[in-house]
């Protein structure tokens, strides 16, 4: 028993000494510090940008929201940080995070290590919030996920929290499949590819109201990330897994299949009321006897000085007379010989 007592505290005391040289370590860089939220909702253009974007709300979520609140005196850690003057409320985002990954040597590998000293009250809307600003701007918004799949915050609709992801691209992509997938296992720095609604542009929408395809078909540039690998934290089980993610949608580049942005399912609308709306309406044609008899019409009206078109605004002279008459009889053998011409087609005789 003696010797168990002696090994289990030389364990501690190495564990302790171990933690406070990583105190001390991040301490001497606490000075090299980013602001927390340096890239705005409004000034997200490139991929780079994005994923700083996307690592603020990390920050501004994890860190300013839940880890300042805090209050470890009474965690069996307590005294080690207490020994540095380290004060939660007041330090910086990268004097935290620098002190994160040191959670779990001393035990913290769960959510129920952690929530009797934090407060985990706070919702991912009441963080974010909808409206225009900081986290949200036109096309540019954050949507959580967990792992499932299931909306937890979408910055521009409400309507699918609480829903799952099911839907396919136009272009054939599982999207939930193609973010987790990335998120889980990064194979492309986080970045991923697909086609979605932009939330400012009307032409993009497919409206056929079916959770299984993508609400739109602009190009959508996301990138995606396990917000506890970024702050290299344990995970909190045994929570779902949770994605954050936002995107960008290139009005320039090379999109993937089906990204056009017209907004027509499968590439087109439905095939038979394009036809319908293309095709020709055919006029039924008159019998010859009718064209001479609307001509003849058309020749009396002349001549009585009605309205013809040639002679509408003309003097009314014996040669501007004798020019309308050749044009009116002109026109009056051509309606003829048309008329005869499609007799025949009509009956198979070929002239």
């Amino acid at each position: 028993m003696r010797v168990l007592m002696q090994n289990t505290v030389s364990k501690t005391v190495a564990l302790a000494g171990l933690f406070l040289c990583m105190l001390v370590f991040g301490g001497a860089f606490s000075g090299i510090t980013t602001p927390v939220h340096a890239v705005h909702a409004d000034e997200v253009d490139t991929e780079e940008e994005l994923k700083q974007f996307v690592e603020e709300a990390i920050d501004e979520y994890y860190i300013n929201t839940i880890i300042k609140t805090c209050d470890f005196s009474d965690a069996p850690f307590g005294p080690l940080i207490a020994q540095q003057g380290i004060d939660l409320a007041t330090a910086t985002v990268d004097e935290i995070k620098g002190y994160i990954p040191l959670f779990s040597l001393v035990g913290l590998t769960s959510r129920s290590d952690i929530e009797p000293y934090c407060d985990f009250s706070q919702r991912f809307d009441q963080v974010f919030g909808r409206e225009d600003g900081d986290w949200k701007s036109g096309s540019i918004y954050l949507f959580v996920i967990d792992d499932q799949g299931k909306f937890l915050f979408h910055g521009a609709d409400q309507s699918v929290e609480e829903t799952v992801l099911t839907a396919v691209d136009e272009g054939g992509m599982n999207v939930r499949e193609l973010i987790v997938d990335e998120a889980e296992t990064p194979m492309n720095n986080g970045i991923v590819h697909y086609c979605w609604d932009d939330p400012a542009v009307d032409s993009d929408n497919i409206d056929d109201n079916d959770p299984a395809t993508a609400p739109g078909d602009s190009w959508k540039v996301s990138y995606v990330v396990d917000p506890f690998v970024y702050l290299e934290a344990p995970a909190l089980s045994p929570s779902p897994g949770v994605i954050f993610g936002s995107g960008i949608y290139p009005k320039a580049g090379n999109p993937p299949s089906g990204c056009d942005g017209d907004g027509m399912a499968n590439g087109g609308g439905d095939m038979d009321e394009m036809d319908d709306m293309q095709e020709p309406v055919e006029e039924p044609m008159d019998e010859p006897e009718d064209v001479v008899e609307e001509a003849m019409d058309d020749v009396g009206d002349s001549i009585s000085g009605g309205g013809c078109a040639v002679a509408a605004g003309s003097d009314s002279t014996p040669r501007n007379d004798a020019l309308n008459l050749l044009l009116i009889v002109s026109a009056l053998f051509f309606a003829v010989s048309f008329g005869n011409r499609a007799v025949r087609r009509r009956n198979g005789i070929r002239s």
